[in-house]
């Protein structure tokens, strides 16, 4: 007798406590910079080149971000809300107990980046460019993603509660304990990179086109 299959195991997600941060310089956030313990509100940069900028232990509220580039940077710690982009482009960068609430971002470019325990809850977002990323503890809530790229990304313990997704790309990805059960997604593609999803009965049905498509079955 087969084994009953386990559900997937959830996000780990570590603890996150902020609080007694002094009110930030926007002077202060330059190309390779460290900022620290800093709080920022109605913060609005354009035009800036921030590569490898390190924040840590700091908090954005309301933040409007249009063709910066943060390239390399590095974000710990931190609380990010109400950020408005056109495009965040962070390149090779890393993500580490990240917090991201009711944001609105039209590319997220975050191709070879390092991801490990963040949460996006209530966001917008375009184009989710993880190609190449390493994504483990991730939990999107209440999102809408109109893409979801993963191709050759490795993405562990990752989980969406009460989302979209338009399309969702797998083109040789490795995946474990990823939860889709709880997602709708409008299109699949590349299916060889699903191996390691979660789905519920209920969307196999839903996708047994794609899943015909891709084996090359015939349904007459």
């Amino acid at each position: 007798m087969s084994a009953h299959p386990t559900a997937p195991k959830k996000p780990r997600i570590e603890k996150l406590t902020l609080g007694g941060h002094d009110d930030g310089d926007p002077a202060d956030l330059q190309a390779f910079a460290h900022v620290e313990r800093c709080r920022f509100s109605d913060l609005e940069l354009a035009d800036v080149d921030l590569s490898g900028l390190t924040i840590a232990d700091c908090e954005l509220t309301t933040a409007a971000f249009d063709d910066v580039e943060l390239g390399g940077a590095k974000i710990f710690d931190s609380a990010l809300a109400n950020v408005i982009a056109p495009r965040w482009s962070m390149a090779r960068g890393s993500i580490r107990n990240v917090r991201v609430n009711g944001s609105r971002i039209g590319a997220l470019d975050l191709f070879e980046a390092k991801i490990r325990s963040v949460e996006l809850t209530d966001c917008k977002l375009g184009l989710v460019n993880f190609r190449g990323s390493d994504v483990r503890d991730v939990a999107f809530r209440d999102c809408q993603i109109d893409e979801l790229d993963l191709t050759e990304a490795t993405a562990t313990r990752v989980s969406f509660e009460n989302c979209r997704i338009g399309t969702l790309q797998l083109q040789g990805a490795t995946l474990a304990d990823v939860d889709l059960r709880d997602a709708a997604i409008d299109n699949l593609r590349h299916l060889d990179g699903l191996r390691g999803a979660a789905f519920t009965p209920d969307q196999v049905v839903r996708y047994s086109g794609h899943f015909a498509a891709h084996l090359g079955i015939v349904v007459a």
